[in-house]
């Protein structure tokens, strides 16, 4: 038998750039971005430290963070589709009066002591044996030699 190789870091991203993902790369180019329009509309620079800041904590934790083995932005997207979309289980026993829980216990422990007796004679195991070759079809396909 040929042997494989079978691969081992599956669920590893590849490091294309350096060494960042292309994930954490989109990250940090897009919080570059923002960072460069920030930096043309600002009125001073005490302004543009104030609005940067946020940015790039967040293109920082979009990066690189990861939360229980999750990327920061999909458990981001987890917790808010947690929050707005809450679900409540709520457990009720409907009881049907009709049938009794007891009664079908009962009735089991009968049926499995009663033995029953089969009477095996040939032409039941040439019925039995005839079903499984059909596949449970029970019509009779004449036999050419006798006609």
């Amino acid at each position: 038998m040929q042997q494989y190789n079978i691969p081992q870091f599956i669920d590893s991203e590849d490091k294309i750039i350096g060494p960042l993902t292309i994930r954490q790369f989109a990250f940090l180019a897009i919080g570059v971005v923002i960072g460069g329009f920030l930096w043309y509309f600002k009125p001073n620079l005490g302004v543009f430290v104030i609005s940067i800041l946020p940015v790039a904590i967040a293109t920082f934790a979009f990066a690189f963070i990861k939360i229980n083995g999750q990327n920061f932005d999909i458990f981001l997207v987890n917790v808010v589709v947690y929050i707005l979309k809450p679900t409540l289980f709520l457990w009720s026993r409907d009881i049907d009066p009709t049938q009794s829980v007891i009664k079908v216990s009962i009735e089991k422990r009968k049926a499995s002591f009663r033995r029953e007796t089969h009477d095996y004679n040939q032409s039941r195991v040439e019925e039995v044996a005839w079903t499984l070759d059909s596949y449970g079809e029970k019509t009779v396909i004449p036999d050419i030699a006798t006609e």
